[in-house]
């Protein structure tokens, strides 16, 4: 994973590409992408979200996939940018 990691990231500045790395504790399949109410009780084997607060009923992984996609990061060290400074490339070649 670390390979692939590294690889993503040097694709993504080489382009001009953001990326965005969210903790991996972030409960995205846990959390309403309709109210944001947080269900801790949901196991993996469970694959469609229901909410108890406003009935949303979604397929687990579009609704971690929306939940992502509005994420946005506390620090900006979470984020690479979009342009590539010199150092930048120097450092991942």
């Amino acid at each position: 994973m670390g390979e692939l990691s590294r690889q993503l990231l040097y694709k993504a500045r080489w382009h001009g590409v953001e990326v965005r790395v969210a903790d991996r504790f972030f409960p995205s399949s846990k959390t309403c992408s309709g109210c944001g109410e947080v269900r801790n009780d949901l196991d993996l084997s469970t694959r469609t979200y229901s909410c108890g607060a406003c009935g949303l009923v979604i397929y687990r992984d579009l609704n971690a996939a929306i939940n992502l996609s509005r994420w946005r990061p506390r620090e900006h060290s979470a984020v690479t940018p979009l342009v590539p400074t010199r150092a930048a490339l120097l450092s991942t070649a």
